[in-house]
């Protein structure tokens, strides 16, 4: 499993390097992201919560790789004792996107201050599961791969910090799960002229 890891992460480090080489290339940090979460949707009404996450995208307009890691905090309404029914998932991703990363071209804070997101996207995520609160020096978890749609919105303000409204759905394929998260981000265009 290990070996899995360190494979895709160099797979995508080296990606991510050869996007970043690309004159139009940026850096956006996401930080942070919060959002509410339905991790399958089929069983919404057992498993509902908040979730946050950091995330590094390296990306022109059309193109973006993403690593980052976060959590998700849920809870079963249906189970009476909130530590019974409490549960949180860390994990750690990376993903690739294809489409409208930003729809606003090169004229980010100047004439066309409204811009939109639509992603088709691919990626993995390990999550790390605590639902027998292991120490980390024994942790169990499970990888699985998504495929997925972004969609969002922002208005720039700042051409360095911005503030995105974000829908996004996965397929999960090997838990067979769809999820859906609605939420907000703040973005860093770190390589902004300041």
């Amino acid at each position: 499993m290990r070996q899995t890891i360190l494979l895709f992460a160099f797979v995508c480090s080296s990606g991510v390097a050869l996007l970043a080489q690309n004159n139009g290339a940026r850096l956006f940090l996401d930080v942070p992201s919060l959002f509410f979460v339905a991790p399958d949707v089929e069983n919404i009404g057992t498993n509902l919560g908040v979730g946050g996450a950091v995330a590094m995208n390296v990306a022109t307009h059309n193109v973006v790789g993403r690593v980052g890691a976060g959590s998700n905090f849920t809870i079963n309404p249906k189970i009476s004792d909130f530590k019974e029914s409490f549960s949180y998932a860390p994990f750690v991703m990376a993903e690739a996107g294809a489409g409208m990363y930003r729809s606003n071209g090169d004229l980010c804070a100047k004439t066309k201050r409204n811009a939109y997101t639509v992603l088709g996207k691919a990626g993995a995520r390990y999550i790390f599961d605590t639902s027998d609160l292991r120490g980390a020096e024994d942790p169990i978890g499970a990888m699985d791969y998504n495929l997925g749609v972004e969609l969002g919105y922002f208005y720039i303000r700042d051409v360095f910090k911005n503030f995105e409204v974000v829908l996004d759905g996965n397929y999960f394929v090997k838990s067979k799960t769809v999820s859906a998260t609605f939420g907000f981000k703040v973005f860093l265009n770190l390589k902004a002229n300041r």
